[in-house]
């Protein structure tokens, strides 16, 4: 049996295909988005698979005739509390490197110009969307974490900030451009990358000293 979730955010409603993960849709109203989930999953599918991610198992799935549920943060889809087996981790990857390849030919001919173009002074950019879609993995990322068991995550952004900078040449440093009404170039970004992590390094002290008993390292 098919499971169409839905939720209110901000205003609008989501509709996801629980079987099918990454088909989401929205709408104004619960019934908008679950009838708009239901005309994407073929072209969901269908992309996937243009993208070389095997899609044989949704044949079975009519969302026409899907349940509708609601569901919350606490539980979001049952299944997403069990273990996964090797074939699943893989599959959701195959999934994951479809999506981002559908993402990036949607972006990569676009001039610098045409990325940070808006369609309304409410809207969003481009590069602004894409710039949301990095963060929020990043942060999604960190939620695989035991802290301090485990400190991956926040290892990997680093090496991940620290090649991005080891590959620049002095040409790539006169960047001088707004992102977000803010003027940015590449030293404001690392110097702020500084900045940012003393900030919250004190901040830790602090909250280690609060709670006492534990003297935080000098």
């Amino acid at each position: 049996m098919t499971t169409i979730y839905v939720r209110e955010q901000g205003g609008s409603w989501l509709a996801s295909i629980a079987e099918a993960p990454g088909c989401i849709a929205r709408g104004a109203t619960k019934d908008e988005a679950v009838a708009s989930v239901r005309r994407a999953f073929p072209e969901y599918a269908a992309l996937l698979a243009r993208y070389g991610v095997a899609s044989e198992h949704w044949k079975a799935l009519d969302p026409a005739r899907a349940e509708v549920r609601e569901y919350t943060a606490e539980d979001w889809f049952g299944d997403d509390f069990t273990p996964m087996e090797e074939h699943e981790i893989r599959d959701l990857l195959h999934q994951m490197e479809g999506s981002r390849g559908a993402l990036l030919a949607l972006v990569r001919e676009l001039s610098p110009d045409d990325t940070e173009r808006k369609p309304t002074a409410e809207t969003w950019s481009v590069r602004e969307a894409l710039e949301h879609v990095l963060s929020t993995e990043a942060v999604l990322l960190s939620r695989l974490e035991r802290w301090p068991e485990s400190l991956a995550t926040l290892q990997a952004v680093h090496r991940m900030a620290v090649q991005r900078f080891s590959v620049l040449e002095p040409d790539d440093t006169k960047l001088d451009h707004r992102v977000f009404g803010q003027r940015w170039s590449v030293r404001r970004v690392m110097r702020r990358i500084l900045e940012h992590e003393r900030e919250h390094y004190e901040h830790v002290r602090e909250i280690l000293g609060l709670l006492g008993g534990r003297r935080a390292p000098e």
